[in-house]
């Protein structure tokens, strides 16, 4: 399945976005731009292949959605403590091809320190909070009691385990359907994130999920060949191929 509806007129996707129709909203989250500028600053050399494939990534969602905004929930950028100039140059490559094509909304996140510099050219907003059809948008890096909440921030990924101990470790969305909580996963191909496979509430990063039912949410797994539901998370302990 490449869509699910997970509350009404509210779908999440394959391609680690989600999609409110009725509103022809997208919200991704965690670009995290400059990570392997911010390893060369640390002496680590990887290739330059971030950039490129987040732009190409989201131009498949502008593609096939059209959307009139698309919302970023967080971690635009990666470095936390400066803006280091080759970072500076992807963000504004990537922000300047989106804001192109339709009208983008940056949540601020806890690694978008000095974001607004750099997006001051393109007088784009950056906010702490959206609010699209009552659905507060946020990263997730402070509480927030705004219910129903989408949130980024934990990289959310979900391992499954063969009889030899080998594993696949996947991106995924996590629906906390009775706390009406969505985590997104991670849009950058380079952020491990979270494993929820066992995990209980003090494993999590966010406050908000500090104090969440974290066992009893749904788990959605993003594949190549679409969405996986897997069910509730507490089922998932040991789960095998």
């Amino acid at each position: 399945m490449e869509e699910i509806e997970i509350m009404p007129g509210i779908r999440i996707t394959s391609h680690r976005c989600l999609w409110m129709p009725e509103e022809a909203t997208a919200v991704v989250a965690d670009l995290h731009i400059g990570y392997e500028s911010a390893l060369e600053y640390d002496g680590i050399h990887i290739p330059r292949i971030q950039t490129a494939a987040v732009q190409e990534s989201l131009a498949e969602i502008v593609d096939l959605y059209a959307p009139d905004r698309l919302v970023v929930a967080g971690d635009i950028k990666h470095e936390f403590s400066r803006n280091l100039g080759q970072e500076m140059k992807d963000v504004r490559k990537v922000l300047d091809y989106l804001n192109d094509r339709t009208e983008v909304v940056l949540v601020k996140g806890n690694h978008d320190n000095y974001l607004e510099n750099i997006v001051s050219r393109i007088e784009m907003p950056v906010v702490e909070r959206y609010v699209q059809r009552g659905v507060t948008i946020v990263h997730g890096h402070s509480a927030c009691a705004d219910r129903p909440l989408v949130m980024g921030h934990e990289h959310p990924s979900i391992k499954l385990v063969d009889r030899i101990g080998a594993y696949l470790k996947l991106p995924c969305f996590i629906h906390l359907r009775e706390e009406g909580i969505v985590v997104l996963p991670a849009f950058s191909p380079l952020a491990s994130g979270t494993d929820f496979t066992g995990a209980s509430p003090t494993d999590c990063l966010s406050p908000i999920l500090r104090e969440a039912n974290v066992p009893s949410a749904d788990i959605y797994a993003c594949t190549d060949i679409g969405l996986l539901p897997l069910g509730p998370l507490s089922r998932l302990e040991g789960l095998r191929l």
